[in-house]
């Protein structure tokens, strides 16, 4: 059985496991917080009967009210974890609106061989880089995190979400079954407002990137 590793469980987390769960990939899903009222307009996997609960537990289980499979674990996850919590996975996909995170899942993943989708979203937009070792990684493209607004601070439109965890999940399916076409790509949501079709950048590998000079051959 195809699994991934699934690390946020909020508004891009959500449509992201939603889908794997019904394409019948076993998920890890990470997750710190607990849902809040305030999350309850874009993060559609949650009502307001889960306000307090923990997301990665309940996402979990709806998950397997689906049909699906899914272990939630409700902690912030980091380098030290990640060979337990990551143990097995085909993928690994990131939507938390953490930089630090984003660039330790990138660092992570090349160092194991292992296929990456980091997605993000605010306001009106957003992004999703597609990772890979022996490919140009996110962290040749962005270098190194720096301070950035949350959803909570900026705000998001409810829509741009699920429509950037769907291509995030997509490309996370397609990268665990073995499709390598994407890798060292980033797809653009520019404005929703315009339209929800991304644009597909190619970028090219950084010279002296920490993260490629410690990668590993792809996992078979």
């Amino acid at each position: 059985m195809t699994r991934a590793l699934v690390i946020g469980a909020g508004g891009l987390g959500g449509p992201v496991a939603l889908a794997l769960g019904d394409a019948g990939v076993e998920l890890v899903i990470v997750d710190p917080d607990v849902v809040e009222v305030s999350n309850l307009h874009r993060q559609i996997q949650f009502t307001a009967a889960d306000v307090g609960r923990r997301k990665a537990d309940r996402l979990a289980a709806v998950v397997a009210e689906r049909g699906g499979r899914a272990r939630g674990y409700a902690l912030t996850w980091t380098g030290e974890d990640a060979d337990d919590l990551g143990d097995g996975v085909d993928v690994v996909v990131d939507g938390t609106d953490s930089p630090q995170t984003k660039f330790a899942v990138c660092d992570w993943a090349m160092a194991s061989g292992r296929p990456y989708v980091i997605a993000a979203a605010i306001q009106l937009g957003g992004n999703v880089v597609v990772g890979a070792p022996g490919a140009a990684c996110y962290r040749c493209l962005f270098e190194a995190p720096v301070p950035a607004l949350t959803c909570a601070v900026a705000g998001i439109l409810g829509p741009v979400v699920g429509a950037i965890g769907g291509v995030a999940a997509a490309l996370a399916l397609g990268a665990a079954r073995g499709d390598r076409r994407h890798a060292g790509s980033v797809f653009v949501f520019e404005d929703a407002r315009r339209g929800l079709d991304p644009r597909v950048v190619r970028f090219a590998a950084r010279a002296g990137c920490t993260a490629c000079a410690g990668a590993r051959r792809a996992v078979a």
